[in-house]
């Protein structure tokens, strides 16, 4: 399992650069690294089952300027790498698909403690960069430049480590403990979460015309959920 590792931190180099260090391709997003998540570790089909809820419950959540919001990036690895490593010949039951996607909270908010603490930092860079540029240092904006994105690929993998190992412990260790009446009752929470995002996008649509793009996403997650629990 030592290479699934090594290629999971180099996805969180990758994705969390692509957060907001660099390029900006929407290789962060949920559906993307939870799927990739789930085909290393054995399963891609569980782990986009996974990653079309989280998409939708962090659609609305956007690091536009200042805001810092959840990392929905590291939940979808933690959630990738334990829906695959839970899943069976059968697919995923529904009540450990609700429990991962319950314990990709936690990791959600803890990324986005890590990301306050990294973006203190880079910030204590810039204003190095600044008194050196002042001192006459011609290169200092170059260096400067290589130690921010330097942080932001070193703390991805960090967390890449971080969220992925926690993943298969929980699928491995956690999971089982659930009886068939743990796993019925978290089962019967399946339905809230895409609702409770559903009604995350909805509260962003201002106008008329955001409506049909609601629906249509909401129609998109909830026929890629049943697709991928289909298949898987």
């Amino acid at each position: 399992m030592a290479w699934q590792f090594i290629m999971a931190a180099a996805l969180g180099c990758l994705a969390y650069l692509d957060r907001t260090a660099a390029f900006q391709l929407m290789l962060h997003r949920p559906l993307v690294v939870a799927s990739v998540m789930g085909a290393l570790f054995g399963n891609f089909a569980a782990g986009a089952q996974v990653g079309a809820v989280l998409e939708l419950l962090y659609l609305a959540r956007l690091p536009v300027g200042a805001s810092i919001p959840p990392d929905d990036t590291g939940a979808a690895m933690f959630g990738g790498a334990a829906a695959a490593v839970a899943s069976s010949s059968l697919g995923l039951d529904a009540g450990s698909y609700t429990a991962i996607l319950l314990l990709s909270v936690p990791c959600a908010e803890l990324g986005k403690s890590a990301d306050r603490f990294v973006r203190r930092i880079n910030g204590r860079i810039a204003t190095l960069t600044v008194e050196s540029v002042e001192r006459g240092d011609s290169q200092a904006v170059e260096h400067g430049l290589l130690a921010g994105l330097s942080l932001f690929a070193l703390s991805g993998m960090a967390l890449a480590l971080l969220f992925t190992g926690a993943g298969v412990a929980v699928a491995k260790f956690l999971l089982p403990l659930f009886g068939p009446a743990s796993k019925l009752r978290f089962a019967a929470m399946m339905p809230v979460l895409p609702l409770i995002g559903s009604a995350s996008v909805f509260s962003c649509s201002r106008t008329e015309r955001a409506a049909p793009a609601f629906y249509l996403t909401m129609g998109t997650v909830f026929g890629a959920t049943l697709f991928f629990r289909w298949v898987g």
